[in-house]
């Protein structure tokens, strides 16, 4: 009988051995669940982060590719090209954009105002001025034509003679010296 109480406590204490390295395991299995749980957080959290800047370079991105699709309609369909060059110039001189739109349909309008030299960075008035959209012989380009002249021409005329009137009014008169009257046969 002593040695089958001595069996039974040795298999009770292998037990206990095993119950102690069941329990082990169970905190070693808990500690790595956790681990793997804040690991968890903390890529869901990265993936968060990841996905925001993704949505925000798409929005960054949609000028550019806005100016993409803008490109390629100017390669596939070159006038378009030049009548946003032309319609952009007309505004920058100081037409509206229904002045604009009457001159690609109409051909010509009538301005009394100021019109803009974005060379001479100056306004310059007009009265009753016919504006048209012309190409000329040499380039199949559009100009902007004003009373049948190229406008940077007209704008170069106008700038010239402001600076004309100018000189005229601020030129300083100049006197001729006074020479001394010489008598004949007096001297020095």
């Amino acid at each position: 009988m002593r040695e089958d109480i001595a069996e039974l406590e040795e298999q009770k204490q292998e037990v206990n051995y095993k119950i102690r390295d069941l329990y082990d395991r169970k905190d070693e299995a808990q500690e790595k669940f956790w681990a793997m749980h804040e690991y968890n957080k903390q890529k869901e959290s990265e993936i968060s982060d990841k996905e925001a800047r993704l949505e925000q370079l798409r929005q960054d991105y949609e000028p550019y590719r806005a100016q993409d699709d803008l490109n390629l309609l100017m390669d596939v369909f070159p006038k378009m090209a030049e009548n946003l060059r032309m319609a952009r110039f007309c505004k920058d001189v100081g037409l509206t954009t229904d002045d604009t739109r009457t001159l690609f349909s109409a051909g010509e309008v009538t301005v009394t105002g100021k019109l803009r030299s974005p060379e001479h960075d100056r306004d310059f008035d007009v009265q009753d001025a016919k504006l048209q959209l012309c190409k000329t012989q040499d380039a199949p380009t559009l100009f902007l034509h004003i009373n049948g002249k190229n406008i940077l021409d007209w704008f170069s005329e106008q700038f010239d003679k402001l600076k004309q009137a100018v000189r005229t009014y601020f030129r300083p008169t100049v006197r001729q010296p006074l020479q001394p009257k010489q008598n004949k046969g007096q001297g020095i």
